[in-house]
Parts: C-alpha cells; structure tokens; sequence
C-alpha cells in the first residue's frame, strides 16, 4: 500500500504549488427567505476560477477586478454580477420557476451529495417517516446501502451491515461526535428514536480523517432536529400488533440573545409475551425506555456553539415465558435473558467565524459519556462499564486561494472499559492522543481532490497511521465518478460485539490478546442519469474492496461447542457490488431498485472460508406513491435475500443439526398515511408476507443443556408486525 502514501503527498505538494494571481472577494449567497444555499457554484467568467458556497452560504475567491461572477444553484435562477470593490457581495438567487437538468441523484427524499467527493448519500426525514422507523435500527428500511438483520432469537436486538461486513466497522456519529461504539455496539442502535433525526448522512468507503481513524467500511453521520428550525411542538404516537407502544415528544424554541433550545424526549414499553413457533422462549423481549435529549444553540456572527445533554435509561427481559423485569437470572429456573444499560453523554461544539473570510475559521469538538451495563444470558452474567472523553479541534483555512483549501487540527480520545463476564474480567484504559491534516484541491464544480493523513499515538498498540484519499470527477452534465482509498483502526471488544453467541451453552474461548484490527478500503462509484422522453432514469453503481492486515475472527466452525475469538493469521476481504437504478414514473410514482453482491471472505481455522450469515446476492425494491400536497402517501419496499452459509453443526446429534445453507426468502414491508392540516396519521405493516426461521433455538427444550444454542439466527423470527400511528406539529410562528 506504499503506492497510496506516496501518491498522497506527491498530489498534495502539486496541488500546493498552484497559484491565482488577483485579489481575493468574500460574499455570501441567500434564497429569498434570506437562508443561506450551501454549495452554490460560483464561477468567474473568462478566467476558469470557481469556488462554492460553505455550510454559512459563504464563499471566497481571487480574480481581478471588474470580473463577471456567475452564481447558480440547482432550483434557481443564475445570476450574474461584476466586482467593482472590495466591499462584501451579497447575492440573491430566486427559486426557478421551470425545472432544471440536475446531475445530484435524488428522489423525492434521497439523493447522493453532488459536490462531496466521498459517495454519500443523504436520508431526508420525509424517508424516514416511510417506514415506523422507532429507532436508528429500523431506519434504513426503505433504502439499498445498509442491511438491517436480527442478531439473535432471544435479545431481539438488530444489527446492520455495510459492504457486506459487520456494522462494527461502520463509524457512527451524531453532528460529527462519535456515538455508537466500544460497549454500545450492539445495542445502541436501539438507543436512537428515529423521531429525533433530521437527516442520516450514509458515506461508502474510508470517511474524513478529520473524525478519526475508526471509519473502516463507511460512516453514518446523524443529524438531529436542529433547535432554530424544529417545529414548536412534534408528537408522534405509535403502537403495533404486539402490543408495543411509544410515544415521542420534541420542543424547540427561540430563546434571548441569539439562543435556542430543543427538548427531545422518548417513551416505549411492551410488556407482551410473543411465541409464534411455540418453542417456549418469546420472540421478543420484553422491553421499556426512557430517553431525553436537550440541546441550546448560539447563533452569532462569529461564533456558533451548541451544549447539549442525553440521559437514557434501557431495560429488556426476555428468554423464557415467565421471565420479567426484575427476576434473577442466576436463580431463575427458567432461561433468562435480562440487560439494563444506563447512559449519560454532555457534548458541544464550538466554531469561531471570520465574515469576511468566510473560508476561515477555528471548531472545537467535545463530549463525556458514562454507559454502565448489567445483563444476564442464562446462568452467565455480564456487567460492563464505559466512560469516554473525546475532543476535538479543526482550524480551516486556503493556500493562496480558495482553489487550495485544507483542515488541520489535533484530537484526544480516552476510553476506559471495565466488563466482567463469568469468571472473567476484561479491563482496559485508552488514551490515543492524535494530530490531522487534509489538503482539498476544488479548481471548480468539475473537479474535487481531498487528501489527508492523521498520526495518532494508542498508549497501548503504538502509532496509527492513516492515511486517505477521495477524488470526484465530472465527467459529464449527466456523470460524476468518485474514487477513494484509506486505512482504518479499531479497537475490538470481544465480549460486547459478540453478545449474540452468550445466548447459548457454547463456551467463550479468547485465546490470545486480541490485537487492533487494521483494514484498507478502496473503491469508488459511478453516477450518472438517463434522460428517457421527459423522464430521467437515475443509476448508480458501485464498487468497494476491503482488505484486512489484523482483525478480531469469531470462529463458530471449529466447534459447536465452542465460540473462539483469536486475531487473524492468513487473509480476510470483502468484495461489495451495487447496481441501483431509480426513476419517477409520473408526478406521483416513484421506484427504484438494486441488486447487491458480496463476497465476504476470512481465515477460519487455517482455512479461508465464506463468512457466516451473509447473503452473496440480495435485491430491492421500492415504490413510492404521493398526491398533492402529499395528502395521501403509499410506500413499499420488498427485499429478496439470498441463501447464507451457517456455522458447521456437524458435531451436533442428528436430530439438533442444522443445514449448510439457509434458505432465501422474500421481505415485504408496506405503509400508507393521509396528511392533515395539524400532521398526518399511518397505517402500515413490517414483514407482510409472515416469513419466519421456525426453528431459530437449538434444543430449546434443555436451555441449561450442553447442546443449547439460540445464535444461529439468518432471518426474522417474529414474524408479520401491523402497526398504527400519528405525528402532530405545531409550528413554529
């Protein structure tokens, strides 16, 4: 890999080296509502010189007095204006009144980032509100990047995948502060209601290294109801056919002195007992939730800061009917599942603003959390504890001119774990003190290079360095290629990321110490749109291989007895496909649909061997139907999923043996709602067609017995869920 090092640096001493003679002229472009558009291009005619507008709608550019400046925005009318001083430009486009050639992929509430030389693409809160969406788990269901699964038929928890490997290798932040990772792996995800999400940003590949070194396989970037622009009051009410039920609140309002606040606050509970295969265990556990979320913003003209605070407080209670909130799991004659997490996080951010350079600026990034877990699994118990510092500052500014734009700053990451599992103590103290810098080349829309490398110093492992690198292309009015290629590090926690195993008689062997795992990714993507009659067939293809120097193997095969946990020795990759091809119909369809191949591969036992539970081939589908003025709203999404190879039962008893393979089945989930005035209520269905694993527990009638094994799970085991619920706003005056 020497290869991407070098050509890193030597893109970015070139880059360095261009210059713009002229002077340099700051400006800002506005709607007519005074908003700022972000990413509006600015070009300077007769001279090749652009630049774009920043998340302020700010932008800077050298050339010479006199200059004609074309200003456009995809939805507007351009406009053109001549610099005749030095005073601040102010431009003001106005919305078009016909529709304009687009080159930005997007249906009606998705679309990859145009100008991002990293393939992103961006969850509006209108595709959220397709599908239940109760949480961040059940947020990706009506989209083609990430694959949602059941981990286990006992915790009910869901896991997600990307590119075809386990979501520990996906970096998970809110508003750019790390939020789902070390103990929270696995279940944090449950931890985020989907009603406190604006949008979800979904970046394939080695993300940004000014957020870490963690992002392996992509990186999934929330951002929450903002407290200038969020409705004034939000209710939304749901309950299903299981007897489920929550209920989420928001308030956001304008405070003095430029300030703003937003409360989030979240309830479930479900108390039922579900067991459609009749094995004795439920199919879900018993679960309730209590989760609130206040933040406050400042909003000046040179500084922005926000502070903000979540307390959460999850339990479940699950495994045999009968077992409840509250029993002991050691004691219990029956099979038990039980886990309470509780979790505190204090975060900000801080950005120091120059008006009239608006290319330039400081941003501070902070937060502390605490996550405290018990959980039992059986006779076995598990307790965990997590607190975590993290800090970061980034200084921006250009080289010359806003060609050459860079981000540099340093980080500081403190983590210390503290789990107990069974007779045995996993503890350990990190603290990764790290510096970054990554150089941006935009000569104009046409074109993007983003090269950068961090060094971080782990007082455990030593030096981590990272390097990555993302370019974007315009090719065409209609096709834009990007490429990419980086390293990443993590740090794997055994017990936590592998809790579905603990829901069986297997035993736990950790052989070694586990060392930190280490991957390179590369690939890259093609987007382009096919005009057909007055329609545009929007298609996007791509392709990421991700190739491991160190990983942590869970090994299931060696054994049916055992679970073995030992650091890789031989090769471990995965090959990820994506065709997806997405069109309106008409005013008021929309469909789209993908086909994605993995071949995800690693070292078991001397031997390279597919990776259980993954499907080589899956294919999706999703059609979309709005009225006016979105009165009335129809959305389908039916997923077909591929045969997945299974760990090897072979040692087991005839009779307990499962098959190599699993079977493929077909998914189908459905919602329609009507809009009102004051919000709109929902009716809808997961899994309609009632697919269920009818056999998920092995040996359920002996939970204590040495062949007991409730983790080979490939697909859903509750089976179809109907469920209903409104949303009510009151907007802001």
């Amino acid at each position: 890999m020497k290869f991407i090092h070098v050509l890193n640096f030597v893109l970015m001493s070139f880059a360095i080296r261009q210059t713009v003679v002229g002077q340099t002229y700051s400006g800002v472009v506005v709607d007519s509502d005074n908003q700022p558009l972000i990413g509006a291009s600015v070009q300077a005619l007769g001279s090749g010189q652009g630049t774009i507008t920043n998340v302020l709608g700010a932008f800077s550019i050298q050339t010479e007095k006199g200059t004609r400046l074309v200003v456009s925005f995809i939805g507007f009318d351009s406009d053109t204006i001549i610099i005749e001083n030095n005073d601040s430009i102010r431009v003001l486009l106005k919305q078009s009144s016909t529709t304009l050639g687009e080159v930005v992929v997007k249906s009606e509430s998705t679309f990859i980032d145009e100008l991002e030389p990293i393939h992103n693409e961006i969850l509006l809160e209108s595709e959220l509100q397709k599908a239940a969406c109760c949480n961040l788990s059940e947020s990706f269901e009506t989209t083609a990047s990430v694959d949602v699964t059941f981990s286990d038929a006992v915790s009910g928890s869901k896991v997600i995948r990307m590119l075809g490997l386990d979501g520990r290798y996906v970096q998970i932040s809110r508003e750019s502060i790390p939020l789902v990772r070390g103990l929270s792996s696995r279940y944090g995800l449950g931890y985020i209601p989907g009603t406190w999400i604006q949008t979800i940003d979904v970046g394939k590949g080695a993300g940004s290294v000014v957020n870490g070194y963690e992002s392996m396989t992509g990186q999934i970037n929330l951002e929450f109801k903002k407290p200038e622009n969020s409705e004034q009051l939000y209710l939304n009410g749901y309950v299903n056919s299981f007897g489920r039920a929550e209920l989420n609140a928001n308030h956001a309002t304008d405070l003095k002195n430029n300030w703003s606040m937003a409360i989030l606050a979240h309830v479930d509970q479900f108390n039922n007992e579900i067991d459609r295969n009749d094995d004795g265990f439920v199919d879900l556990p018993k679960s309730r939730q209590i989760n609130f979320f206040n933040k406050f913003k400042y909003d000046g003209e040179h500084i922005k800061s926000q502070i903000g605070i979540q307390l959460m407080r999850d339990e479940k209670a699950g495994g045999q009917k009968g077992f409840g909130f509250g029993d002991d799991h050691e004691s219990s004659s029956m099979y038990g599942f039980s886990n309470r997490t509780t979790q505190v996080e204090v975060f900000g951010k801080t950005g120091l603003l120059f008006p009239q350079k608006p290319y330039q600026g400081w941003g501070f990034i902070y937060s502390g959390s605490i996550r405290d877990i018990e959980a039992g699994f059986g006779r076995n118990g598990y307790e965990g504890s997590q607190q975590t510092v993290y800090l970061n500052a980034i200084y921006q500014n250009i080289i010359g001119n806003t060609f050459h734009q860079y981000k540099t700053g340093a980080s500081l990451l403190y983590d210390r774990f503290e789990e107990v599992f069974a007779d045995s103590s996993f503890n350990r103290n990190e603290v990764v003190p790290g510096a970054f810098w990554e150089y941006a080349y935009l000569p104009g829309d046409a074109f993007t290079l983003v090269a950068g490398m961090r060094l971080d110093q782990h007082n455990l492992y030593g030096t981590y360095f990272t390097p990555r690198i993302h370019a974007r292309w315009q090719a065409s009015n209609s096709t834009t290629v990007r490429v990419a290629a980086g390293r990443g590090y993590r740090t794997p926690n055994a017990i936590a990321e592998n809790v579905r195993f603990l829901v069986s008689a297997r035993e736990l062997r950790i052989d070694e110490k586990l060392e930190p795992e280490v991957s390179w990714n590369m690939g890259g993507s093609i987007v382009s749109g096919l005009r057909l009659g007055e329609r545009t067939l929007q298609i996007v293809g791509d392709y990421f291989y991700t190739t491991f120097e160190q990983q942590m193997v869970v090994d299931q095969d060696a054994s049916s007895s055992q679970i073995n946990i030992y650091n890789l020795e031989g090769d471990s990759y995965a090959h990820s496909l994506q065709l997806e091809a997405s069109m309106a119909l008409s005013d008021y369809w929309n469909v789209k649909g993908a086909y994605k191949y993995y071949d995800v591969t690693t070292t078991l036992n001397n031997e390279l061997r597919q990776v259980p539970y993954v499907a080589k081939n899956r294919f999706f589908l999703n059609a979309s139907y709005n009225t006016k003025y979105d009165k009335w709203q129809a959305d389908g999404t039916l997923q077909w999923v591929g045969k997945k190879r299974l760990p090897d039962t072979s040692d087991k008893p005839v009779e307990l043996r499962r098959g190599s393979f699993s079977p493929d089945y077909v998914l189908f989930n459905a919602q329609v709602s009507r809009g009102f005035r004051w919000g709109s209520i929902y009716l809808g269905a997961e899994n309609l067609f009632d697919f269920r694993q009818s056999d998920p527990i092995i040996d359920a009638e002996n939970p204590f017995g040495s062949e007991f094994d409730g983790s080979i799970v490939w697909g859903p085991v509750p089976g179809r869920v109907v469920y209903a619920g409104f949303r009510y706003k009151v907007k802001r005056k």
